[in-house]
């Protein structure tokens, strides 16, 4: 049985597969970065300023993939996306020197960033709402594990073989990607063909069957012809008056920047932890894979304590604790360094229960986005995706522009938009929730939409 009704294992696995790539391309390649730079001759710092590139194309990736996807279906645009992911990939294996790397690496983002949004805009559109649930607990689960698997796996590899074999294993997972994507991910409902069949044991099989070929095939036109057309209206000025559309509804506004912010923290630390703990401390691959991994079962705890406060708590309190736990333990980080700035467990655990609050964060901000109801929902979706990716790039740009922060400046670098979190929301989440009169994380469902009904 797959992970939701009616849904076979092998399409199941294919979605899941869609939201590993990205994950597995940003964790796995942070062990990686002192042993790439000293092949190179490049700075350590400068491999890990593009993981500023990355990002930014990651976010791009996902601004594209939306409009893509309304034109030309998202199972072509995923297909192009997983093609790319796999020729850069093979690029970044073969490269002769640090540019053609980094350029494959650009490259990778953008290839990477499409089955973040495909993936979900798949189950919004093709399933029911009852059948939804069981399918993005398992696309959640597979983006919390990821990072915390591929590091030490990847220090593995880095270590005993070499960091070319890092990126033969992802040229690999994106050509098995995307033959299963042929075979697996359906074009039903996005313009790319027909729509499929019924699934079987249905109450009223011969009532579909009955219906005339040509005035089904007259339906699945007008159908395609409305989405092109709209499509077609994301023009410039279309495409601006979605985002004016998007940004006007608080909920959508105050959750991307929430998320944005939460963000930060966490790219921070994986942009130059790496360098601060393998360079400043000596730390081998294996063992900063080992403390990365820590970071990680942090994130996986909070996402699941969210998910069981959901069911009786609101979003915003929900979102508040989570920014009060972030900022306690990131303070906490900034004073051990100096005690202890010899033991990369002085920086690591408290990132771990910084983590804890992250790990909440994402998942409660999701939520809270999908609250916005307007037509615009696949621009909205790439919208916050991308906010929340390019804003972490920006941090990160700014944070490392004068050089890499080091271990003590690490830490303060990971309080700054922490503390910040927890300002916005004590301030913009307590004000939401009088507004809203307390809605709870799991507000009754439009089975329409998909999306929590507004109190």
């Amino acid at each position: 049985m797959g992970a939701g009704a009616g849904l076979s294992r092998g399409l199941t696995l294919c979605l899941m597969s869609l939201v590993c790539v990205p994950q597995l391309a940003l964790a796995a390649f942070v062990p990686a970065i002192p042993a790439i730079s000293e092949h190179f001759g490049a700075g350590e710092s400068d491999l890990s300023r593009s993981m500023v590139g990355y990002m930014t194309a990651y976010a791009a990736s996902m601004i594209l993939t939306g409009h893509l996807a309304d034109r030309y279906g998202p199972k072509r645009t995923q297909l192009a996306a997983l093609a790319l992911f796999a020729g850069a990939s093979a690029l970044c294996l073969l490269a002769s020197g640090v540019a053609v790397f980094i350029v494959g690496r650009v490259l990778q983002a953008l290839g990477a960033g499409a089955g973040t949004v495909i993936a979900r805009l798949w189950v919004q559109r093709e399933l029911p709402a009852q059948e939804r649930l069981n399918v993005l607990t398992a696309l959640t689960t597979v983006i919390a594990v990821t990072p915390a698997v591929s590091p030490p796996l990847a220090g593995l590899l880095v270590q005993y073989t070499s960091w070319r074999s890092l990126f033969a294993c992802m040229t690999a997972l994106g050509v098995a990607t995307l033959i299963g994507a042929v075979f697996l991910l359906p074009s039903a409902g996005s313009g790319d063909a027909p729509p499929a069949p019924a699934a079987r044991g249905t109450e009223q099989p011969d009532t579909r069957a009955v219906r005339a070929p040509a005035a089904r095939r007259a339906t699945d036109t007008e159908s395609r012809t409305r989405i092109r057309t709209k499509a077609a209206g994301h023009g410039s000025g279309g495409l601006l008056a979605a985002y004016r559309n998007v940004l006007a509804d608080r909920d959508f506004t105050m959750f991307a920047i929430t998320i944005s912010l939460a963000w930060c923290v966490y790219f921070t630390f994986t942009t130059y932890s790496s360098h601060a703990i393998q360079t400043g401390l000596g730390a081998s691959p294996v063992e900063y894979g080992a403390l990365y991994t820590v970071v990680i079962a942090g994130y996986v705890s909070g996402s699941t304590v969210a998910k069981r406060l959901g069911r009786a708590r609101s979003l915003e309190w929900i979102a508040r604790l989570a920014a009060l736990t972030a900022a306690v333990a990131a303070l906490a980080m900034t004073a051990g360094v100096q005690l202890w700035p010899s033991d990369p467990l002085s920086l690591v655990v408290p990132m771990g229960f910084c983590m804890v609050g992250v790990g909440a964060m994402f998942p409660t901000c999701q939520a809270g986005m999908m609250r916005y109801r307007g037509e615009h929902a696949g621009a909205a979706s790439g919208l916050f995706f991308a906010l929340q990716m390019a804003s972490g790039a920006a941090y990160a740009g700014v944070t490392g522009w004068g050089g890499d922060p080091g271990y003590r400046g690490l830490a303060v670098a990971i309080a700054v938009p922490a503390l910040v979190l927890l300002l916005f929301c004590a301030v913009m989440m307590r004000s939401a929730r009088g507004s809203s009169g307390g809605r709870t994380a799991e507000a009754p469902v439009d089975s329409s939409r998909g999306v929590s009904v507004r109190s």
